[in-house]
């Protein structure tokens, strides 16, 4: 399916690479998430109306107030702003940027299923998924009626359809029946990365070969902190089934050594044995507190950073453009985290953890 999506055509990679430069000078800075975790959240609202979502909470503030009004505007502008990359480059490049933004398709239909487990309205689940433009709306739409209830119904419906609906019913369907909702998860994202992968790998596009380094070095993450929550949640048994294939710097036999671990503390000790640094201080805070989120920060903080050093020895590659990417879609979770956090009551220590 990959391979289907290489196209022809010019990448317009200077006019691609300046808008987006242009854009993530937009995005908020360590010193905004400070003040926004001072605010309540129509103080929140003011804060981002003045930035990048001035104009979704412009248009949205008419039929939304309070928590829905922000957390729509952050949904608009994100399907927003991921519709105008895809529309910026052409080509082979291009097709690699709609390679990758399909993670969020996978997000969606992930959202989708636990929403349905959980007796989410049409309505509800609208308000939580990133539907870009009117071709993704229409894939996901014969899976939002309340006639759609189980996992089985979801795949049902999406086996009705052809392209990507298709290929994720059969994904779905490899998954043994009953299993945990998680595990169909995780099949997904193995697919999403495994089609990834390929389409690197196959690319003849300028500077593939450091877009690769960056989908590999996810993977570890993905993996580090998959078994980081299996050892967290107390779980035995087999580990590999959880593992995505094709990371840069962690071998099978080294998450299974991680999966292993008998708590938090003896995770701390074996991750200090492989190749991933820049992360003890996170996963021993996480030991200490009994949390995973210091960890989980502590991890998306390396990768961002990797990231970035990336962009700047490549910067007329694919790199800065899905930096941005990622970074942007970091910025909307954080801010529904913070939001969700405020009206739930959480302190302010806790919600520092969500923020990378």
């Amino acid at each position: 399916m990959a391979l289907q999506l290489l196209r022809r055509g010019p990448s317009n990679f200077p006019y691609a690479v300046a808008r987006v430069a242009a854009k993530r000078a937009k995005l908020l800075d360590d010193l905004d998430y400070a003040k926004a975790l001072q605010m309540d959240v129509p103080e929140i609202t003011l804060f981002i109306q003045e930035s990048a979502y001035k104009a979704e909470v412009d248009e949205l503030s008419t039929k939304f107030s309070g928590l829905d009004l922000l957390e729509a505007a952050l949904t608009v502008n994100e399907e927003r702003t991921y519709e105008s990359i895809r529309s910026m480059v052409g080509g082979e490049a291009g097709a690699l940027i709609a390679l990758f933004l399909d993670r969020y398709h996978v997000a969606d239909l992930k959202t989708l299923l636990r929403g349905k487990a959980s007796g989410a309205t049409r309505a509800e689940l609208l308000r939580e998924m990133v539907l870009e433009n009117q071709a993704t709306y229409d894939l996901f739409a014969p899976l939002l009626g309340d006639d759609v209830k189980s996992v089985t119904d979801v795949t049902t419906a999406l086996a009705n359809q052809g392209g990507q609906a298709k290929a994720w019913a059969a994904t779905l369907q490899k998954v043994p029946a009953g299993s945990p909702l998680s595990r169909y998860e995780d099949a997904l994202d193995k697919a999403y990365f495994h089609s990834l992968l390929t389409g690197l790998e196959a690319s003849g596009a300028k500077g593939v070969t450091v877009v690769l380094e960056f989908a590999r070095r996810e993977v570890d993450n993905r993996n580090i902190l998959n078994a980081a929550r299996w050892v967290a949640a107390n779980e035995t048994g087999d580990f590999t089934p959880f593992i995505i294939p094709g990371g840069r710097s962690l071998s099978v036999a080294d998450l299974l050594t991680l999966s292993r671990s008998k708590s938090l503390a003896g995770f701390a000790e074996a991750l200090g044995a492989t190749k991933l640094k820049g992360l003890q201080e996170g996963v021993e805070a996480a030991a200490k507190s009994g949390r995973l989120g210091p960890f989980q920060a502590a991890v998306w903080r390396n990768h961002l950073a990797a990231l970035d050093r990336l962009g700047h020895t490549n910067p007329l590659s694919l790199v800065p453009i899905l930096m941005f990417l990622v970074r942007k879609h970091r910025e909307v979770t954080t801010l529904r985290a913070i939001a969700r956090g405020k009206a739930a009551g959480l302190s302010t220590e806790r919600l520092k953890e969500l923020i990378v």
